[in-house]
Parts: C-alpha cells; structure tokens; sequence
C-alpha cells in the first residue's frame, strides 16, 4: 500500500510588512499498489514535485528572486508571495515500512512585485527571511522522516492513524512558520530575525538530511 500527501503553504508578504499564511491540504493518494508500482518513494514523490514544476530544498541551492516566476497581483498590498510545501508518503512492503518527505518551492505560485527587487536593502531582507521559511520547511521535513522512523509497527496500523500523524506533524510546521513571522514581525525586526535564521541554520545543522 503506497499512499502520498501533499501539505501545501503559502505565505504572502505585505509591503507594509505583515505577512499572511495560507492554509494547507492533504491531497488524495495518488500512488498504486506495489505490485502495480515498484518505483521508489524518492521516484514517485519526485513526479509529484515535477508535476508541480517544484523543486526540493537544497543546502547548496539558495533562492533568489528568479525563482518567483508568478505573476503578481496589479492590486493589494501584498510585495510578494511565496509557496512553499511538504510532499510526503509511505509504503508497506510487508512488515517493512517506508516513509519519505520531501520540502519544495513552488515557482509559479510564487511571485515578487517589481518595487520590492528594486530596493537593495529591502530586496536582500525579504529574500533572507523567505529563505528561513524555505528552511524551515526542511527542519520540518527532516522532523517528519525521524518521527516516522521511530514509530512502532507502523504497518499494522491503519491508514487513518498515520494520517492522523501526518496531519500533525504538518500542523506543527504550520504554527512554527507563523510563530517566526510574528516574532520577527515578518522579517522587520531584524535582531529577532538574525536570532531566528541562526537558529534555523544550527537545526539543520545538527540533524541527519
């Protein structure tokens, strides 16, 4: 039994530096039977990512605003939008469990209004704490892999209860990501957001990617 999820956060960026998160979803299995799909996890979450025209979290590939690739808005006050996500999904292949998650950056969800790249120091603030974001979804992802991992014989329990788990642990992700918006007031407050990216940077750093 193969199942994959799909948790999807959008976080936007008000020029008068409130930021606004979306909400997020778990998707419906798109995955087959192993006997109908043998292809790894890390191949059938990549399609999933690919469908997206997404790409995963990379330590050696740090964003930059030619990977906001929407179109922004004409109205609003919002100077940029950025989608970021956690596709995961698990396997029994008998009593052996199989679990993966991955952290993505959606570019065509994500945009950046003109004004925001044309003010040096606005434009290496705002990208510096989008940045954060992005990694904290990986902290987050390298979170839900662990967690998984120590579960007690996962195959014997059912497909809601590891729902359920999931959904938590997304959940979670959530509350932090907005917690560090409020904390920081959106990357405003700039000790408050060295102390966050410090933090953010010694997590993934002392976990197993």
């Amino acid at each position: 039994m193969t199942r994959h999820r799909v948790a999807r956060t959008a976080a936007a960026l008000l020029l008068a530096g409130v930021r606004a998160c979306g909400g997020g979803r778990a998707g419906l299995p798109s995955g087959a039977s192993p006997a109908a799909s043998p292809a790894a996890l890390e191949d059938l979450l990549a399609s999933d990512v690919a469908a997206d025209q997404a790409f995963a979290w990379s330590a050696a590939r740090r964003l930059t605003w030619s990977d906001f690739q929407g179109v922004p808005p004409a109205e609003g006050a919002e100077g940029a939008r950025t989608a970021y996500t956690l596709y995961y999904a698990w396997r029994c292949r008998g009593a052996t469990f199989e679990f993966l998650a991955i952290a993505g950056f959606r570019p065509r969800q994500s945009w950046v209004k003109r004004l925001v790249v044309n003010d040096p120091a606005q434009s290496r603030s705002v990208l510096a704490h989008e940045q954060t974001h992005f990694d904290l979804t990986e902290v987050h992802a390298r979170g839900m892999r662990r967690h998984f991992a120590a579960l007690a014989k996962p195959c014997r329990k059912t497909d809601g209860e590891l729902t359920a788990v999931a959904r938590r642990l997304v959940a979670e992700e959530k509350a932090e990501q907005r917690r560090y918006d409020d904390e920081t007031n959106h990357g405003v407050l700039a000790e408050r957001q060295a102390a966050w990216s410090r933090g953010v940077a010694q997590r993934l750093a002392a976990s197993r990617p």
